[in-house]
């Protein structure tokens, strides 16, 4: 259910197991190596006079129409990077140019339109389960970056290029729903990229299920366990928040920050990708700082009560607490610790998933006042305020959560990825993801987003600078630098109170 098409008509932050595996799914390739031959007379055989000199004389036409490109192209191929001479990637932008005298005139936009391919893609984020609080909101961003990319392509006269959300689907925050929708999106609405999931290990269910084995890029916009950069993903898995290896270090220093050396703080996480990774590397952080732990447990997400394990958590009489958890099972241990007594919110550090004002009210914001956290942000970037004011405006009954940049900056990515590969098959996708998103190319935004695909169809390199932020996707499909903040609730709104910035010079 491959959506390329013959060459013919287009249809694309730097900053910071399984239930089901379908069939692999076939596809027509993009378009391939063509060789253009001349038309030559046969060696042999016998002619008369007259039609010797007819065919000599049909010949001389054809080569004056053809001129010396017909003598070059017997010699070069075309490659499936640049399908045509109108719109050539960068790598092959000189291979094509010299392929043929009738390529479009270097520096019009409008030879984009020779070229043709349809993008299709779909989402898997959760609206229902742990994290439907942002859900929602980063469905909508996928979205708008497709309004956006449309707006461009015509804008720059690109008809033949078509860019589709086909469905927006609900992974549930569990890795059996989010197995099921990527299934679905990939089977029945044949896309070449999801953006999703955003919890961990969801998205590396999607990755080694469905994904990877039907070559179909996966993006994240928000997933950030370390093992997310070690699958063997044949180069399909990307994600534009980034890994918890960044953010350890940065909840091990906020935390021995407030507490200090010789300091012992109790550790609680989810058992699952996100939490335990996550507990290890703070652990790791703070107690190479000269921090100690006391306590460390785990608890299933799904168990039916949290008894046992908030008595161990509050046990020992600890300095502090770092608590690793999603809302809605926070929401079911939370009334557990206040049971156990002797837990401390004002003593208690928790991460992004819990920075979040509706969830902390739901869960009980005078219970929580004092919480703070870590959590990656986009706090300073460039196109950060412009890009929430088109939020609002385009859905102004979404909750703007903060996460939107990074599920809009995803589908603008795959777009412009695709854009410069000339097509929207998932390899050929993620050849060109690593390029679009850091240097050396001149710098975009979603604000010129038009500019973008202009320099592209030019042969041009750019640099798109994320709503999110700077992305630089290195070869691991991770981003290349990250900021994270340290975030407090004093029981009505959040505030940030520090920095922290890991990648930038």
């Amino acid at each position: 259910m491959g959506m390329c098409r013959p060459l013919g008509g287009w249809s694309p932050v730097r900053r910071l197991g399984m239930l089901y595996r379908p069939p692999l799914l076939g596809g027509r390739s993009g378009p391939g190596s063509i060789r253009l031959r001349p038309s030559r007379p046969s060696a042999g055989g016998s002619m008369s006079i007259r039609p010797a000199f007819t065919l000599l004389v049909i010949l001389a036409v054809v080569l004056a129409a053809c001129g010396d490109g017909g003598e070059e192209s017997d010699e070069t191929t075309a490659t499936t990077e640049a399908p045509t001479t109108a719109a050539p990637t960068t790598e092959a932008a000189t291979t094509s140019a010299a392929a043929s005298d009738n390529s479009a005139t270097e520096g019009t936009a409008g030879g984009g339109s020779d070229v043709s391919f349809d993008l299709t893609l779909g989402t898997v984020l959760p609206l229902t389960g742990d994290l439907a609080a942002f859900g929602p909101s980063l469905t909508e961003a996928a979205g708008i970056a497709v309004e956006e990319i449309n707006t461009a392509l015509e804008e720059q006269g690109v008809s033949g290029v078509t860019v589709t959300l086909a469905a927006t689907e609900d992974g549930q925050t569990a890795q059996g729903p989010g197995v099921e929708a990527a299934t679905k999106l990939v089977q029945s609405d044949g896309v070449n990229v999801i953006i999703g999931a955003m919890a961990s290990n969801v998205t590396i269910a999607i990755a080694e299920s469905v994904a990877i084995p039907n070559g179909v890029v996966l993006i994240s916009p928000t997933s950030t366990a370390p093992g997310i950069t070690d699958l063997e993903d044949d180069n399909l898995v990307y994600r534009i928040l980034s890994s918890d290896v960044l953010q350890g270090e940065a909840l091990g220093d906020a935390v021995f920050n407030e507490f200090g050396e010789g300091a012992t703080v109790n550790v609680g996480a989810r058992n699952d990708a996100f939490g335990t990774a996550l507990q290890e590397l703070f652990e790791a952080r703070f107690t190479e700082l000269g921090g100690e732990v006391g306590e460390s447990l785990t608890w299933n997400p799904d168990a039916p009560t949290f008894d046992t394990e908030a008595q161990q958590l509050v046990s020992g009489e600890p300095d502090g607490w770092v608590i690793i958890d999603f809302p809605e099972t926070f929401a079911r241990f939370g009334p557990s610790l206040v049971r156990a007594g002797g837990w401390d919110p004002t003593l208690t550090f928790m991460t992004e998933a819990m920075r979040n004002q509706d969830s902390l009210n739901e869960i009980g914001a005078d219970a929580l006042a004092g919480l703070r956290g870590t959590a990656p942000t986009s706090e300073g970037a460039p196109a950060r305020a412009p890009f929430d004011e088109l939020f609002t405006e385009r859905a102004p009954d979404a909750d703007l959560t903060g996460f939107e940049g990074s599920s809009f900056d995803a589908t603008i990515v795959a777009f412009l990825a695709a854009l410069e590969a000339g097509s929207s098959e998932g390899s050929d996708i993620a050849d060109h993801l690593q390029s679009v998103t850091g240097p050396p190319g001149e710098q975009y935004t979603f604000e010129n987003l038009g500019d973008a695909v202009a320099a592209i169809l030019n042969g041009e390199e750019i640099d798109y600078e994320g709503a999110w932020g700077p992305i630089d996707l290195d070869e691991n499909g991770d981003p290349g630098s990250a900021i994270y903040e340290v975030w407090e609730f004093d029981g009505s709104e959040i505030t940030t109170l520090e920095t922290f910035t890991f990648g930038q010079d």
